[in-house]
């Protein structure tokens, strides 16, 4: 009898810990176009969280295997690792133990790139390269202001931004992630309560060229406040479930807007611009200029209980990682 692996799959929406279930499978048998990988890591991230939840119902065709980025290695027919590592991002999920991958779009890893950092460089670091670089007309010198500075997106577009030569402002709502913020290239940290009460203009002196809200709501409101008339508002985020007044900040506050979806960025860019981004996020991390938070535990996929409950704990730092066993 063929062996069977290890796999989380939800077939209906509702919360994770309820909906996701663990199942074996056998050995997937890829296309011809395709490659077979052997997942090493893979996060939690909450962006793998909400389709679960069910907030892209319209598009999520189930049942579903979760997961958007991991790392693995390239097996043979017979299962068998080549040792020829690929990430696994935009594969047909990244929470099991093999997956199938299009080799157009295959990104194979430096042999000096290690495996848990790889992990977790699409979904964080390639959405802030892409916005700081591509999505946003940012010069050097000029000031950014985000919110949502506890998530740990927030660190690495200090890093990103500090590279680049821009000046970030982060608004907090606990100022105990000050310090770290300021150490990862912050121009300022900010409380939230004080944006509410004045602009940017107010607090330092300068207006912000765009913003980037992750939270939307009335916090998303006090961010479009402090940039400058025809400046760039964009939505990467909706901590709060709650949208901003987009009437209001277009047409009162004369901004721009967009929303930013990385799906839809992937969806558009060419194979070379797809290839050149992680290129980048390599050599960065290469040379010591981006850091990602180690691991803050890894569990084997038939612990997925423990893992969803451990990465929804507020003062969890770092990742917590899937592997097959």
């Amino acid at each position: 009898m063929s062996p069977t692996f290890p796999r989380l799959r939800f077939s209906r929406f509702g919360l994770p810990e309820q909906v996701i279930a663990l199942e074996q499978t056998y050995l997937p048998k890829p296309q011809s176009h395709q490659l077979l990988l052997q997942m090493r890591y893979a996060p939690i991230n909450p962006s793998d969280l909400i389709p679960i939840y069910g907030q892209y119902a319209h598009r999520i065709a189930l049942p579903q295997v979760p997961g958007y980025e991991g790392i693995g290695v390239v097996v043979d027919p017979r299962g068998q690792p080549t040792g020829r590592r690929a990430l696994t991002v935009r594969g047909n999920g990244s929470w099991q133990t093999f997956i199938t991958l299009d080799q157009d779009r295959v990104i194979w890893l430096p042999d000096d790139i290690d495996d848990v950092s790889a992990a977790q460089i699409y979904i964080n670091p390639l959405t802030c390269w892409v916005l700081l670089t591509q999505w946003l007309p940012l010069e050097v010198g000029d000031i950014l202001l985000i919110n949502g500075g506890g998530s740990a997106i927030s660190l690495l577009f200090c890093q990103v931004a500090a590279l680049l030569g821009i000046k970030l402002a982060v608004v907090v709502r606990n100022t105990a992630h000050r310090q770290a913020l300021l150490n990862a290239g912050a121009w300022r940290v900010l409380p939230g309560d004080l944006l509410q009460q004045y602009s940017l203009q107010q607090l330092t002196g300068h207006a912000a060229r765009a913003a980037i809200d992750c939270v939307g709501g009335e916090e998303g409101l006090h961010l479009a406040r402090s940039v400058s008339a025809k400046g760039d508002f964009v939505a990467l985020g909706l901590l709060s479930n709650q949208q901003v007044d987009w009437q209001y900040i277009a047409q009162q506050l004369r901004l721009r807007t967009s929303l930013f979806h990385l799906r839809k960025w992937n969806a558009q860019a060419t194979p070379a611009q797809w290839q050149a981004a992680f290129q980048q996020l390599f050599h960065l991390l290469r040379r010591g200029q981006l850091e990602l938070r180690p691991p803050a535990a890894i569990y084997p996929l038939r612990h997925y209980k423990l893992a969803l409950q451990h990465a929804a704990a507020s003062k969890t730092q770092g990742k917590v990682f899937f592997t097959p066993e």
